[in-house]
């Protein structure tokens, strides 16, 4: 829903301009003068250039914008890096024309919103109709540079009175969040989305119709729809025939992602950590784009929630965050936008890890996509390779490589990835490993 408001808070209370305190001090000088010279001329011209600026910053607390606000953003949701329009229309509010004055938006520098700029002079409220003279609409493109919430507002309105003599600021209307999500590229798809236990057939299925039921003809029984009938199969088989639903699950497919706290004031960390979201988030669009059904279990505090009613129970009756076909890639999206380093680990991450993939009944596709895993939990990691297939490690420039070799000892593919790397070219380096039947200790 778009974001409204009417309220204005003064952000910067009326105050005289450099006009204002050139004007007052000379009228100070005045007084003192004509109380020193008893000139009842001066007198006058002192009193009238000190009253001066207070006069003029009640006249702005008096007259202060009366707007309503309306924002929207075109798209509402934006991956880091791309384009997004905000459109802020503004109504006045008041019986009499809205007095000169000057706008921007209130954001966070990250959103990179324009700086201030004039506001149309707006006419008298019209109670009916919209869009007329007391109403303008402001645009502006920003790219956001980084992920996460951003609130967009309140509308800043700053003016002064008509002799340029007091300057405010006022606050108008509600912030609105705008979702910024990862940056996801496209992947290949091909040997690193399927599992090869799941066998031809199945695979054949799940690129065709991976979300559809799989029709079957049976007989007709009594009871049954006419048109339900599957005229082809009755001509087939010489006796009526109906179309039967078999419901047909979705393949799964695990991911493993390292939410660990990060070391403090650690610059290098934080751009491998926004490295490693924007790999999960590419590589998790990917798997639900190719009929997956996703479950992820995070290193630290449970940030992500997935789809609801969809959860898998882990340990200690914990829920995983899952997420089905749909539009499961809008939410897996918004859910990592807001997602940070946990401020505490969790010892049982890698447990509810190995208890999905007992409950999958046969190796799945599983990456692990770690950032600063200590080498006991990749451990207990190495023991779920069996499980896994594929199983793929994209690991951090900065983890070491001995810890690494825990992992690719015990058959998992292990792929490095660098802050700022491209996600699309750590995909690409698991599938050449895996089309050459390569296990790596990464580059």
């Amino acid at each position: 829903m778009p974001a409204r408001g009417r309220a204005s808070s003064p952000l910067k209370r009326p105050r005289p301009t450099a006009r204002g305190w050139t004007l007052g001090a000379v009228g100070v000088v005045a007084l003192i003068a004509s109380a020193w010279f008893g000139r009842t001329d001066v007198l006058f011209v002192g009193v009238f250039l000190t009253v001066l600026p207070l006069a003029a910053m009640i006249s702005v607390t008096v007259d202060r914008p009366r707007l309503t606000v309306t924002r929207s953003f075109h798209p509402d949701v934006v991956a880091a890096g791309e384009r997004t329009t905000i459109v802020t229309t503004v109504r006045n509010q008041s019986a009499r024309p809205s007095p000169a004055a000057r706008w921007r938006e209130s954001a966070a520098p990250e959103v990179g919103v324009q700086g201030p700029a004039p506001l149309p002079r707006l006419g008298a409220h019209q109670a009916e109709g919209y869009h007329g003279r007391d109403t303008t609409v402001l645009r502006q493109e920003v790219v956001p540079e980084r992920r996460g919430a951003h609130p967009v507002g309140p509308l800043v309105v700053s003016r002064t009175d008509p002799f340029g003599v007091a300057y405010a600021e006022y606050a108008l209307g509600q912030p609105r969040q705008l979702l910024v999500t990862p940056r996801v590229v496209a992947l290949s798809r091909g040997e690193l989305d399927v599992a090869h236990s799941e066998g031809t057939e199945h695979e054949l299925l799940r690129h065709s119709i991976p979300s559809a039921d799989e029709l079957i003809a049976r007989e007709y029984r009594p009871g049954d729809p006419l048109r339900r009938v599957h005229w082809r199969a009755t001509a087939k088989h010489d006796q009526l025939m109906v179309r039967q639903e078999e419901q047909r699950s979705n393949p799964e497919a695990w991911m493993l992602m390292d939410t660990r706290p990060l070391p403090a004031h650690d610059a290098a960390a934080a751009a491998e950590f926004e490295t490693l979201v924007d790999l999960v988030a590419s590589i998790g669009v990917h798997l639900l784009d190719e009929g997956f059904v996703l479950s992820i279990v995070e290193t630290g505090e449970r940030q992500l929630s997935g789809r609801s009613g969809a959860g898998r129970t882990g340990t200690m009756g914990a829920t995983t965050a899952t997420y089905d076909t749909g539009s499961a890639d809008r939410m897996l999206l918004a859910d990592l936008a807001a997602v940070e380093s946990s401020p505490a680990g969790r010892e049982d991450a890698v447990a509810e890890l190995g208890a999905g993939l007992r409950r999958a009944g046969r190796p799945v596709p599983v990456f692990a996509v770690l950032g600063s895993t200590p080498p006991t939990e990749l451990g207990a990691l190495a023991s779920l390779r069996s499980m896994g297939d594929p199983a793929v490690a994209f690991v951090a420039a900065s983890l070491p490589d001995d810890a690494v070799e825990v992992l690719a000892d015990a058959g998992w593919m292990c792929v490095r990835f660098e802050a700022g790397d491209d996600p699309a070219d750590a995909w690409q380096r698991a599938v050449r490993r895996q089309r050459e039947g390569v296990v790596s200790r990464g580059d």
